[in-house]
């Protein structure tokens, strides 16, 4: 199977100079977690919410902190509190200063039309990513992500199969 017939072709995407507050509602409203980067029509990136999340803390530690203090069913100490609405701050301002071409990965994994689905399924594996873009004569003309390839899994009866084997 080809890439062109399991792409999305309707692609959201981002502008380098929207807000990182911007493009987390583009990602909410349209229930994506990456889009495209594209400036006058260029491909310039990608954005994900991993990238989103990269920068709106400093560690990836400190992030971890404030979700375990979220999650937590035990009261919360007053220092906790005040930490955790420290972080809230600093995350409100990185979201309205800092722009999608701060945080954008600016070499996208791309990959052809005619290209087979099972090299963008090892192109996913091999290089840690949840969507390669699709481009013809470097333009944009689609998107796979890794649910489309999991619906294709299903829709063919190819889950039962490997479930199986």
């Amino acid at each position: 199977m080809l890439v062109a017939d399991v792409m999305t072709d309707d692609v959201i995407s981002a502008s380098p100079m929207m807000t990182i507050k911007a493009v987390d509602e583009l990602f909410t409203v349209h229930a994506i977690s990456g889009a495209p980067v594209l400036d006058d029509g260029v491909l310039v990136g990608v954005i994900s919410q991993s990238d989103v999340i990269r920068v709106l803390y400093d560690q990836q530690v400190a992030a971890d902190a404030v979700s375990q203090y979220l999650l937590s069913p035990y009261l919360i100490p007053l220092p906790a509190l005040t930490e955790i609405a420290r972080d809230r701050a600093k995350i409100a301002d990185r979201m309205i200063s800092t722009i999608v071409a701060d945080a954008m990965t600016t070499v996208p994994v791309t990959v052809a039309p005619g290209e087979s689905v099972s090299v963008v399924a090892r192109l996913m594996c091999d290089e840690h990513v949840h969507r390669v873009l699709v481009t013809k004569d470097e333009e944009l003309v689609g998107i796979v992500s890794a649910l489309d390839l999991t619906r294709l899994l299903i829709s063919e009866g190819s889950a039962d199969q490997f479930a199986a084997g």
